[in-house]
């Protein structure tokens, strides 16, 4: 399942690690080592991404990657050496959660109970985390409304609806945007973010 609903579908990932995904032979392979020269590696590179097109949103996840598992990154963080080999984005399996959460709502309703403000948000085109299920988990929570479901703009222009509830939350959808809003439309989250 694609998690933005009108996107190209772009390549994340293979079944192997000499899948082409440029036209001409070699080209991700060249690319990948005249990155990996300039990052300081040492023997963490084992299961680099597969180069999708640079115009292709999971361009970012390629490079996160690289920088992830660079030593100065990894410095930076206070990552020490030993704890984690090679990082890599969405891991198929063995994360060690020996715990999980089932539901937060209650977590919800204890952080607005006791005056913080919540702003829960959601993209419009997302088919992985729909906005119509947070918004049923938001209406769960029985707050009343406010302020009405209206649009909210950028620039003139629709950027999404926003509804505003009792004990400081508000939820709000942006327009165009899929599962991780700020990543496909940052300027209408940014605004966003601004004005709650």
């Amino acid at each position: 399942m694609l998690p933005h609903i009108l996107w190209d579908k772009c390549v994340y990932s293979s079944a192997g690690p000499h899948a082409e995904t440029d036209d001409s032979a070699g080209a991700g392979r060249k690319i990948l080592s005249e990155e990996a020269a300039g990052i300081k590696m040492g023997k963490r590179l084992k299961h680099p991404p597969v180069r999708p097109p640079l115009d292709c949103i999971n361009y970012a996840h390629y490079l996160s990657y690289f920088w992830a598992n660079d030593e100065r990154t990894r410095d930076a963080l206070g990552v020490k050496e030993g704890t984690v080999d090679e990082w890599v984005r969405c891991q198929d399996g063995g994360v060690p959660y020996t715990r999980d959460i089932v539901s937060t709502i209650k977590y919800h309703r204890n952080v607005t109970a006791n005056g913080y403000r919540a702003l829960v948000y959601s993209g419009d085109h997302d088919s992985v985390v729909p906005h119509l299920g947070t918004q049923a988990w938001v209406r769960s929570l029985g707050f009343p409304i406010v302020d009405e479901w209206r649009a909210w703009h950028l620039h003139g222009q629709s950027a999404g609806f926003t509804v505003s509830y009792t004990n400081n939350m508000t939820f709000a959808t942006v327009k165009g945007a899929g599962h991780t809003a700020p990543e496909y439309e940052p300027e209408k989250c940014f605004a966003m973010f601004s004005r709650w």
